[in-house]
């Protein structure tokens, strides 16, 4: 099966039990502004160094909360891709972020593709479906996650190029730098039978 039909199973199978990945890793269905869930240390894996965190932001009614993905380094980290959620528990989009807006380090597309092709958590170290749906994510999207790397470099040399002198890290207009949209079940044609939208 593919990785995009496992992740909709997924997503169908928490939905039918009436809850939501949301409320799975933050154990409600209103996550506080700010706070990071599970914990302050989100989910990680020492043997992959892959880790993922959930936080919503205030005022964010565009959006439920997004988990952040991160490779781990023993003194920083790197920030792969922000999954978004939409507040009816479906990732609706992912995104990378300038590193004043996440507070890691730079790294070049090409290495950030390969941590991308790496990133995978054991179940066993989170709740087993939150785990297997960010996982799923980096299987099913591994493409676009990869192409966003590529945007985000472009984004900063255009910005470098509008702006010559000035760091486009600290550019406080300048938040996301690459990202696209999903639609899940437009993906596998449409509403599935007995499937809410």
């Amino acid at each position: 099966m593919r990785p995009l039909d496992d992740l909709v199973r997924l997503l169908e199978g928490v939905e039918r039990e009436g809850t939501s990945v949301v409320e799975l890793v933050c154990a409600t269905a209103r996550p506080v502004p700010w706070k990071l869930y599970p914990g302050e240390n989100g989910v990680f894996d020492r043997t992959t160094s892959s880790q993922f965190y959930f936080h919503a932001h205030e005022g964010g009614a565009h959006e439920a909360g997004h988990f952040h993905t991160v490779r781990l380094f023993p003194d920083h980290t790197v920030h792969l891709v922000a999954i978004s959620m939409a507040s009816n528990g479906w990732p609706q989009a992912l995104s990378t972020l300038n590193l004043w807006a996440i507070g890691d380090a730079f790294a070049p597309a090409a290495k950030l593709k390969r941590h991308v092709r790496r990133f995978r958590i054991d179940p066993r170290r989170g709740e087993p479906r939150v785990v297997r749906f960010v996982n799923l994510v980096f299987r099913a999207f591994r493409a676009e996650i990869e192409r966003l790397q590529d945007d985000k470099i472009a984004t900063l040399d255009a910005s470098r190029r509008a702006r010559p002198g000035a760091d486009p890290f600290e550019d406080r207009s300048l938040e996301i730098l690459s990202g696209i949209e999903l639609d899940l079940r437009r993906r596998l044609g449409g509403p599935r039978a007995g499937v809410a939208s």
